[in-house]
């Protein structure tokens, strides 16, 4: 008998470039997790979490394909496209799971998530609770769909100010949103693709005297998340990672009192470049030197060649998490 897990599904979309559900399907041998037009318009960030409809079934085989049909709305037009998931390694990475800090128990991944990117990228992801893992990328292609062919629940996207409207809704594109466009810009549709670029490196983190790490919370410009702790942190191999979008750091000073510090978000051209302007040629160090009281951070990426400056980054002191 095949293991089984208890899994769910959800889709994911840049804040930018919000999509419409069509239909889609997570397909297992045993069950089939199926999307439409309910889902509606989402955008809730790269990598983040979409809606989530609940399942009667509780335990299902791991997913061995993907049919997904949606909408691109800033780009006017529906992409499509069935693909084959990586089943040994969805398989593999249930079966790993990994130890929740929290509760100190091994746990496993329990949500599918499926991302839409422009020009109909897509990217899958298995996330659980403080990790999130890449499993697939694949292309879809554009088609042509028309409102007397659409399906009775999905002719409502093909009014003729349909997508206009939904871009002028303050509950998608919000403010904070609309401004960032507006003074920089849509993100180029080949981001997506860039933020997959993985470089072999690890943390080396300075804190002041007496002062000793707890847990490292990673997050990813790739949508991925890691959260590393304990013995992981003490042996703090080089491992092939994308470039970071924010970290988080638990640590105790020398009077044991539990701080907090977070880059959140590193600056997105500088430290592409710079990863890029280093390249895979021997592994990196993202090095973070705390000041002696803890309240600002030098931080750079090093390899036996290179060192670079990272100047623009944005970070926040949590001077007591006790």
């Amino acid at each position: 008998m095949e293991e089984k897990f208890e899994w769910t599904g959800t889709v994911s979309a840049p804040e930018e470039y919000p999509i419409e559900v069509y239909k889609g399907a997570i397909i297992a041998n045993d069950f089939t997790y199926g999307f439409d037009a309910i889902w509606g318009t989402q955008n809730t960030g790269w990598g983040n979490d979409g809606g989530i409809m609940s399942v009667s079934t509780k335990q299902m085989e791991v997913p061995d394909s993907l049919n997904f049909t949606w909408l691109s709305l800033i780009e006017k037009k529906f992409y499509t496209g069935k693909w084959k998931l990586d089943k040994n390694r969805i398989a593999t990475l249930f079966k790993e799971g990994f130890i929740n800090e929290i509760s100190n128990k091994k746990e496993t991944y329990t949500l599918i998530k499926i991302g839409l990117a422009p020009k109909g990228r897509v990217v899958v992801w298995l996330t659980g609770a403080g990790f999130q893992t890449e499993v697939g990328a694949y292309q879809a292609h554009d088609t042509t769909i028309t409102a007397d062919q659409a399906y009775e629940n999905a002719k409502y996207m093909f009014k003729p100010d349909y997508i206009q409207l939904t871009l002028a809704d303050s509950m998608v594109m919000k403010p904070e949103i609309k401004a960032r466009t507006t003074q920089y810009g849509q993100p180029e549709m080949d981001i997506y693709e860039v933020y997959r670029k993985r470089y072999d490196w690890r943390p080396v983190i300075t804190l002041p005297a007496g002062g000793e790490a707890s847990s490292l919370f990673y997050n990813f410009w790739n949508g991925e998340e890691e959260n590393r702790f304990g013995k992981e942190l003490i042996s703090n191999s080089y491992s092939s990672r994308a470039v970071p979008h924010y970290i988080t750091l638990i640590w105790k000073d020398k009077d044991a009192r539990k701080r907090g510090f977070e880059i959140r978000p590193f600056n997105e051209k500088e430290i592409i470049a710079a990863f890029a302007e280093l390249g895979n040629s021997s592994p990196i160090d993202l090095i973070i030197k705390l000041n002696e009281n803890g309240t600002d951070a030098q931080i750079s990426i090093k390899n036996k060649e290179n060192e670079i400056k990272l100047i623009n980054s944005k970070i926040k002191i949590n001077e007591n998490l006790d």
